[in-house]
């Protein structure tokens, strides 16, 4: 089949996953090498697409796609088309990060860890392949869509604030068990009226409670966002603080100032406090010093993901029509009966169908 005929299926299942496949649609677009449709399941299901969209198995049946794209960890086994695993994120050090869901055919890893890691696996089970292509979401970041500056003016005008003021962009992660949310609650608090411009960005799971808590302290100077895309405030930020979510390693690709508590893995790509109390003092370091952790960072870079030039979803498309066209994924052995996470994923399609 030309490549120029490819149908191409985005699977997606939480709203933040539009932003991570939408620059392989761009790819596919500039170069005519396609079509592309989505569909939307689970907590994404009330979103727009940024594209043409199918709402049910026939509709899919009826796209036939060649392959079908997803960021999450399942897809409807039952659907026709090559499985690619994209990856929701580049934290490949949480828990469970490398436990195979016998769903995809393959898995386009970002950096050399994670490569070498899933071709240890994909030796032993033998029913998916692996190639490394980096990440398509940080294409537009490594393409200079967003200027620091431009940037930075929009998120002023934007949200109103101070023009005069430094951007700290604060994103935690959700799991009760790793989140600096409620930590840090008292001494963002206490920072809120500073010298500084406070953007909130909460991951979408986050617990109500806690976004209704710092919701409260809005001022003209802090802010509580629902972007879904967290990068454009990235680009527009001089300093970012979280913890343990994979927004960390996003940010690493500014090249900026990057403060975690209580980060697990990892913790040399820029001061990682371990007490609330110490908050300020990072900011002020951070401020002071913007390159001091640079080399850090770099390092941390050139593991998980070192490609900087753009095209991550050329490489991945590129990686998918050799695929198909030397027919790899034929070679592969039959995959495991998996029986209780296809009941799952077809209960997921069925609510979404309804």
């Amino acid at each position: 089949m030309d490549n120029s005929n490819y149908k191409y299926l985005f699977f997606v299942t939480k709203p933040y996953s539009f932003s991570i496949l939408k620059p392989i649609q761009d790819s596919i677009t500039e170069s005519n090498s396609g079509t592309v449709k989505w569909f939307a399941a689970s907590s994404a299901v009330n979103f727009s697409s940024p594209g043409d969209q199918l709402k049910s198995n026939g509709a899919v049946r009826d796209y036939d796609p060649d392959v079908v794209l997803v960021p999450g960890n399942i897809v409807p086994h039952y659907w026709p088309g090559l499985k690619v695993q994209v990856f929701h994120g580049l934290d490949e050090e949480v828990k469970g990060f490398y436990n195979i869901t016998g769903f995809f055919d393959l898995y386009c890893t970002t950096g050399p860890i994670m490569t070498e890691n899933y071709l240890k696996i994909a030796k032993q089970k033998k029913h998916f392949l692996v190639k490394e292509t980096g990440w398509p979401k940080l294409d537009p970041v490594y393409k200079n869509e967003w200027s620091f500056s431009d940037q930075k003016d929009q998120l002023i005008k934007q949200y109103k604030l101070s023009p005069e003021l430094p951007v700290i962009l604060y994103a935690p992660t959700f799991p009760p068990k790793y989140t600096s949310a409620p930590d840090l609650l008292d001494s963002i608090n206490k920072l809120k009226n500073c010298k500084y411009n406070w953007i909130i960005k909460f991951h979408s799971l986050m617990d109500e409670s806690i976004r209704k808590r710092y919701k409260k302290l809005e001022s003209n100077n802090f802010r509580v966002v629902d972007e879904l895309n967290i990068l454009p405030s990235m680009a527009g930020s001089d300093i970012m603080i979280t913890d343990t979510s994979s927004v960390a390693y996003e940010f690493l690709s500014f090249d900026r100032p990057l403060i975690t508590y209580k980060a697990i893995a990892r913790r040399y790509k820029g001061i990682n406090i371990q007490h609330p109390t110490d908050l300020s003092s990072a900011i002020e370091r951070s401020l002071m010093n913007p390159d001091e952790f640079s080399t850090n960072r770099s390092r941390c870079l050139s593991e998980i993901h070192p490609y900087s030039d753009g095209h991550s979803s050329n490489r991945m498309l590129k990686v998918i029509e050799t695929i198909l066209t030397e027919g790899l994924h034929n070679e592969l052995k039959q995959k495991p009966l998996n029986f209780l996470r296809k009941y799952q994923i077809r209960k997921i399609i069925a609510r979404s169908e309804a």
